[in-house]
């Protein structure tokens, strides 16, 4: 087994490279500068050392303010490994928000890699969509079309759901299942559907049309 094959089995959560932007994630080291997030999962991160000022001891107490585009958080952590152009950091205990923030620039693109096109011959006889889609986290897409191209979408993922219909939007929680499962507004919904299907990798030309509706629904360009 390699090394890297090690490490990867003792994490408890996948990580996923981060490609930070003013719509995805922006890393501030407190007491210490802006930063580049390399990987990050529920546990740790790996980031840049700042410009500004470096990081210098293992086991030292940082925080980290997390901001996107809508929403903000602090997260407590502790520095495992450090070098003069990387820093590793385990985090303490991660509350709603920043869970928010890291379930849609992390966990939600992990998701989207991972969303299959099913085929046909395995519908429901009384299923009326014309393309399904399906991924970890309970997650599935299904899009209605017609001649002139995508008139429904419908998104449902383990913690919500999204439908777009007739140029309006439809958005649900769905019942908590436990005290982490944090609520999100309108905005954080359609926010998570953009991170899923931005990943989707796929030349279909609804899919391509669905990640622009949901862009332009809350003022982002592709």
């Amino acid at each position: 087994m390699s090394k890297s094959d090690s490490m990867k089995d003792r994490r408890k959560y996948p990580r996923v490279l981060v490609e930070p932007s003013s719509k995805n994630l922006m890393v501030e080291v407190v007491g210490y500068g802006n930063t580049l997030v390399f990987d990050m999962s529920y546990t740790g991160a790996a980031f840049a050392q700042p410009k500004e000022k470096k990081v210098q001891n293992v086991d030292e107490a940082i925080e980290l303010h997390l901001k996107t585009e809508i929403d903000q958080s602090r997260v407590r952590g502790k520095v495992i490994r450090v070098n003069d152009e990387v820093i590793a950091v385990e985090f303490d205990q991660i509350d709603v928000p920043s869970r928010i923030i890291i379930d849609r620039v992390v966990t939600d693109r992990i998701v989207g890699l991972n969303m299959s096109l099913i085929d046909p011959k395995h519908y429901s006889p009384h299923a009326d969509f014309t393309f399904w889609f399906h991924g970890p986290r309970e997650t599935n897409l299904y899009f209605w079309v017609a001649e002139d191209g995508l008139f429904k979408a419908q998104l449902d993922t383990d913690i919500a759901s999204l439908i777009f219909e007739e140029d309006s939007f439809f958005f649900e929680n769905k019942a908590v299942k436990n005290v982490d499962q944090p609520l999100l507004n309108n905005k954080q919904i359609t926010l998570k559907a953009l991170a899923i299907v931005e990943q989707m990798d796929m030349s279909l030309k609804p899919l391509e049309q669905f990640k622009k509706i949901l862009a332009d629904h809350v003022g982002l360009s592709l």
